[in-house]
């Protein structure tokens, strides 16, 4: 092809045709200019099919953290109703207890796990890095995603100072440690009893009993029960997400 043009040229060149071989030289700039377009679209139209591939390729991952997250949420809820239900007589029963005995039962009933909430985000966190994120086609899905992960983030840091908060009451109050020794020594059968301070049991104006009061029910309204607020909007939400990632991906097959 190209010593066929060139053949064209020199006939020109060598016949002094020099108006139609300024016109040939005008159209074979043309020609190339129009082959370097199409090539640059073909380019670009790979490189844009690529980036559509990993996009796709990222919602699938996405969607199984989603699924693997809900399941945990779900579980997740399933642990703390039972703490909450627990935590309801214990606190009640709080309120009646006389005897050591009682308030081991006490202590059993209200005990809870300060577990952070986990969601899995390195999907996303990868698509944000990599800038797949802010070049999704779909813009309202990309806004649901932002959206949920923000969401997450906020409550991941509320029920990490719920658990600081709890430790801190737990582990830091003084007055918390006649209870603790208390309902420690009780696992223990040889010790005497009658040598442990009882007195601040059913005693709303011993300190010792108005801290235990406040760490269980601070415990029952913090981390059980908005826990579980957090677990349900964090559920409804993914689930929502998860719904939104199968439409897209549905399109696209």
């Amino acid at each position: 092809m190209i010593k066929f043009f060139r053949k064209i040229r020199f006939d020109l060149m060598e016949k002094n045709k020099t108006g139609k071989y300024l016109k040939y030289a005008i159209g074979e700039i043309v020609l190339v200019v129009i082959g370097i377009l199409i090539a640059l679209s073909i380019n670009n139209w790979n490189e844009s099919d690529n980036l559509s591939k990993k996009e796709f390729s990222m919602l699938i991952n996405m969607k199984n953290d989603l699924v693997s997250d809900i399941m945990n949420l779900k579980y997740e809820d399933s642990v703390f109703s039972t703490f909450e239900f627990n935590s309801a007589k214990g606190i009640e029963l709080f309120y009646k207890a006389k005897t050591t005995k009682d308030i081991d039962s006490v202590n059993k009933l209200t005990v809870s796990f300060w577990n952070a909430l986990y969601i899995n985000d390195n999907t996303y966190n990868e698509m944000v890095s990599t800038g797949s994120m802010y070049s999704m086609k779909n813009k309202e899905l990309k806004e649901y995603i932002i959206r949920y992960y923000l969401l997450v983030e906020a409550d991941k840091n509320y029920i990490k100072n719920v658990n600081q908060q709890q430790d801190y009451l737990k582990n830091k109050t003084p007055e918390m440690l006649p209870y603790f020794s208390l309902v420690n020594q009780l696992r223990n059968p040889k010790i005497d009893l009658k040598k442990i301070d009882t007195t601040w049991i059913n005693n709303p104006n011993s300190k010792t009993y108005l801290a235990v009061e406040h760490y269980i029910n601070s415990n029952q309204n913090s981390s059980n029960i908005y826990r579980r607020s957090v677990f349900k909007r964090s559920k409804e939400y993914a689930e929502y997400l998860l719904a939104e990632i199968n439409k897209e991906i549905d399109s696209r097959n």
